[in-house]
């Protein structure tokens, strides 16, 4: 009971970091919402403060006063605008969506809570960074830690800070973020499904389905970067709406907080930023595009310096340039092309995704309305593939073997990036109407 109890208040922790500071109408000032913003406005919140996190790892600030901060401002800042705003009345709790988003954290908690074993990668490589933050430690003590010093560490740093923050800190207790930050970005993706409120449920319950796999969550990083990608296409999708710079600034947050969660996420980052490059013809403001792009790179060259010079550099895992015979190309054909398929059908929203594009493409009316969305999408896609071939041809020649590469981190790439493209099935689902 007492473990019910503390996974209760995890959940109301979580949510009290989504309701401060902002409140609901200043977050319907700044970015001129009307409906449907409930989950937007909780991300927001939880964006914030996962930004002073963040500096706040690199600090030797005592992690519980920022807790404590959060958790008493929160309540009297909420209890406040409970009396004071007529439109705020915490109508969100009352909303038939939000108590299924409860609903379906509660379940996952008590899963991950009757299983709370670490994977192998969970607890050689990210378990002991955790345990690091558990601590109190920041992030230029991290070479202690045992585990890769080159890996990032702001994944590691939610897990040990809300672990440490817990009623009764059980580690797994920390990694409980991750589920609510993945559920979060499924249902603020599916928020965009104006029309059919039993449609959106649906939709909701498949993309979770889908999803959500259980061993994601014994210790790897990847459901961060799933999480932060749906965010920051969906950020995207409003900026080429709306033209609002606002969107623009919380899609480079997410962006490039990922690559402070793995390695690969600084690919990812610039794969995004060259797809905006290809297609800066599409942008009204195009300065502002030029901009994001070389603040992102500025971003990424500080972190490779910070990492130089604080913790170890390797980006490549042992992977090296080679030049393989005739039948090396044809075993690393075979091996690539059955590792895509398997991991496609391991993480099957990728058949979702495909079939979303396909009807985008057959549809000329839903392409040239989405134009400049699905070509930033679809010139993503082909760098993204590009970039599978690249790092695991660098691999070709490795001691373990590439198999054993593309079985152990294959499936986890394509699931991480499917994030960025899950945004054409809610939009897919409003145009419903039209006939293909």
């Amino acid at each position: 009971m007492i473990e019910i109890f503390g996974i209760i208040l995890s959940l109301v922790m979580f949510i009290s970091f989504s309701l401060f500071p902002l409140n609901i109408k200043s977050y319907q000032k700044i970015f001129y919402a009307q409906n449907d913003f409930i989950y937007d406005f909780l991300f927001l919140n939880l964006l914030i403060n996962f930004l002073i996190m963040f500096l706040i790892s690199f600090t030797n600030l005592n992690f519980f006063y920022y807790f404590l901060f959060i958790i008493t401002f929160s309540l009297i800042f909420n209890i406040i605008n409970y009396f004071n705003n007529n439109n705020f009345k915490f109508k969100i709790f009352k909303k038939l969506n939000f108590i299924i988003f409860i609903f379906f954290n509660l379940i996952l908690f008590v899963f991950i809570a009757k299983n709370p074993i670490l994977s192998w990668d969970g607890l050689e490589n990210w378990y002991y960074k955790a345990q690091h933050f558990f601590y109190n430690d920041n992030f230029f003590n991290l070479r202690d830690a045992i585990g890769p010093a080159y890996y990032p560490h702001f994944g590691t740093f939610l897990w040990g800070f809300f672990w440490k923050n817990s009623l009764l800190q059980y580690e797994y207790s920390g990694r409980l973020i991750y589920i609510f930050v993945f559920l979060l970005s499924i249902f603020s993706v599916c928020d965009l499904i104006k029309y059919k409120k039993n449609l959106k449920i649906i939709t909701i319950f498949i993309i979770i389905l889908v999803c959500f796999d259980i061993f994601l969550f014994m210790g790897y990083q990847e459901v961060l970067i799933f999480s932060f990608l749906i965010f920051a296409s969906k950020n995207l999708y409003y900026y080429l709406e709306k033209q609002k710079k606002i969107y623009l600034i919380v899609a480079f947050a997410c962006l490039n907080l990922v690559p402070w969660v793995k390695n690969e996420g600084y690919l990812f980052l610039i794969i995004l930023n060259l797809s905006l490059l290809f297609n800066i013809k599409q942008f009204k403001k195009k300065n502002e595009i030029f901009l994001f792009i070389l603040l992102s790179t500025l971003m990424l060259i500080i972190k490779q310096l910070i990492f130089i010079n604080f913790q170890e550099s390797n980006l490549v895992h042992g992977g090296k340039i080679y030049l393989p015979n005739l039948m090396e190309i044809i075993f690393f054909i075979k091996s690539l092309f059955f590792g895509f398929v398997i991991a496609i059908i391991k993480y099957k929203i990728w058949l979702f995704i495909f079939f979303g594009f396909y009807i985008f493409f057959k549809n000329n009316k839903l392409k040239r309305q989405y134009k400049s969305l699905i070509k930033i999408l679809q010139i993503n896609l082909i760098l993204f593939f590009i970039l599978i071939i690249a790092i695991y041809f660098s691999v070709i020649n490795h001691s373990y073997g590439l198999n054993w590469w593309i079985d152990n981190s294959l499936d986890r790439i394509i699931y991480q990036i499917s994030g960025l493209y899950i945004i054409v099935l809610p939009i897919l689902l409003n145009n419903l109407k039209f006939k293909f």
